[in-house]
């Protein structure tokens, strides 16, 4: 039975969460960088962005960084620990900073950018993960929407502070947020999932002790040991699929027969799925060039300024999907962040088919307008919806791993959707890279509202054995398909 939460409870486990939050907050000085530094390092510095071709691998290096970095992460998470995973990566954070800001060649540049990419791949898997698993499960959709809102407030403060200091200022400024992070978590605990995998149980009780959360880690110890019993003692008429399992878990975690169960695979393609949808949007493509767009749409309101409105706007739409995630659930979140999207991009894309046509008159504020919808709408859902269902969806055994992977393959559609953006531009122009967008925006709701299944609520351990019921009888998905089920099928799952 779950107990309540205590005032101690809350201000704990958000004290925790704010704190690793200052990774994803220097995550969005990473994604925000570009739009303000590229226009001053053209001004200030020329020799260090001397053509399209430099500026667009200084751009859009950070996620292939990224992409190595998510794959080290899983072995990190697993053998150091969340927490610890998190700390090491923090001094690597504020040094890729002050070597960009100290730079005098492109080349330094790029592969500190990408440097500070590898930074990024260890700390987005981490952080979510140490997040979702400290957290209580009344509690973690709002405690796991805190990195994305962190993130939102990262690439603010960076579009801010880039409208008053030069690139190389801002860069070295933007150390300061990974060099507090290592002074804030000395005080936090591991995470108590993690701590009982290892055998450190009561290192994982003190744990949880700490966050006021259950002191009882009989649940984490079954969901690591062997499979929901439903599983195990039910389903007379699937013995196969039943030995198959007890086959699995007797093998290792990473083993063959256990990465390529059902409840393993499934998860791990939703969580995918919905991570890659998230990239696909193009939302880094508004926000790397937001300045570039808003000066090839020849706005009637300053590029500089127009950044800062969005940026603001991404902030208070997140803080309201933050309000809004354990009370709306995440399914309804994301298809109304889908639907937004998808059609502020399709109005994005009309704008510039009406500039090319010479028809865009009076029109100069709709740039600004569509992006902020679009911002508003990707706040609310896929901002931070794919990160919660990454921590949320993966089997605990598997999770250090599959979400290692699952963060790399993020990653690389953000490297994609950010490289090929200027080169969309140039084949099928400014309209058919938005629409292209759009479509993509469309795409996902269909893929959420047909394939996702609803986590407001659920326990970690709770998820998992959906998983492992649904692969077990895959007919068996919502409460009406139950009532219509046969009485032998009720007694199965009962």
């Amino acid at each position: 039975m779950t107990k309540t939460i205590t005032t101690l409870a809350i201000i704990r486990q958000v004290w925790l969460a704010v704190t690793a939050s200052l990774g994803y907050l220097t995550i969005g000085l990473v994604r925000g960088w570009s739009s303000p530094a590229i226009p001053s390092m053209r001004e200030i510095s020329p020799n260090l962005a001397p053509d399209d071709e430099v500026i667009s691998w200084i751009s859009a290096v950070p996620p292939l960084g990224a992409f190595v970095g998510s794959l080290f992460c899983g072995p990190m998470m697993q053998g150091l620990g969340r927490k610890k995973t998190l700390l090491i990566s923090s001094p690597l954070f504020a040094a890729s900073w002050l070597i960009i800001g100290l730079a005098n060649h492109w080349g330094i540049i790029i592969a500190a950018r990408a440097f500070s990419g590898f930074c990024v791949g260890i700390v987005l898997p981490s952080a979510q993960i140490y997040v979702s698993e400290c957290s209580h499960p009344r509690m973690r959709g709002m405690m796991g929407s805190l990195p994305a809102l962190a993130m939102a407030i990262g690439i603010l403060v960076s579009y801010i502070l880039g409208t008053f200091l030069s690139w190389y200022a801002l860069s070295i400024a933007s150390a300061a947020f990974p060099a507090s992070l290592v002074v804030l978590l000395q005080f936090l605990p591991e995470s108590p999932t993690w701590l009982q995998t290892k055998g450190r149980t009561t290192e994982a009780k003190a744990a949880l002790e700490w966050l006021q959360r259950e002191s009882n880690i009989a649940t984490v110890e079954l969901s690591t040991i062997e499979p929901p019993k439903e599983v195990v003692t039910a389903l007379p008429s699937n013995e196969e699929k039943t030995i198959r399992s007890k086959k699995a878990i007797a093998s290792g975690p990473y083993s063959l027969d256990s990465m390529l169960r059902k409840p393993v695979l499934v998860p791990f393609g939703l969580a995918v799925g919905i991570l890659v949808f998230q990239q696909v949007s193009g939302i880094d493509s508004i926000v790397f060039y937001t300045v570039s767009i808003f000066k090839a749409s020849g706005s009637t309101l300053g590029e500089y300024e127009s950044t800062i409105i969005v940026g603001a706007v991404q902030v208070v739409a997140t803080i309201a999907s933050v309000l809004l995630v354990d009370a709306q659930g995440r399914k309804a979140l994301l298809l109304i962040s889908g639907v937004t999207m998808a059609v502020s991009m399709a109005a994005l894309g009309a704008y510039f088919y009406l500039l090319d046509k010479g028809k865009a008159g009076g029109l100069g504020l709709l740039p600004l307008f569509s992006q902020l919808v679009f911002i508003v709408g990707y706040s609310l859902g896929y901002c931070n919806i794919p990160f919660i269902l990454m921590g949320e969806l993966l089997p605990i055994a598997q999770r250090s791993l599959l979400s290692s992977v699952a963060g790399a393959l993020n990653l690389a559609s953000m490297f994609v959707v950010i490289k090929t953006f200027p080169d969309l531009v140039d084949i099928i122009g400014s309209d058919g890279t938005f629409w292209l967008y759009a479509c993509l925006c469309a795409l996902s709701c269909a893929f959420v509202h047909f394939f996702l299944p609803e986590t407001k609520g659920k326990s970690l351990d709770e998820i998992e054995e959906l998983f492992e019921k649904m692969s077990s009888n895959p007919r068996i998905k919502t409460a009406e398909e139950r009532a219509r089920q046969p009485k032998q099928d009720m007694i199965v799952m009962h």
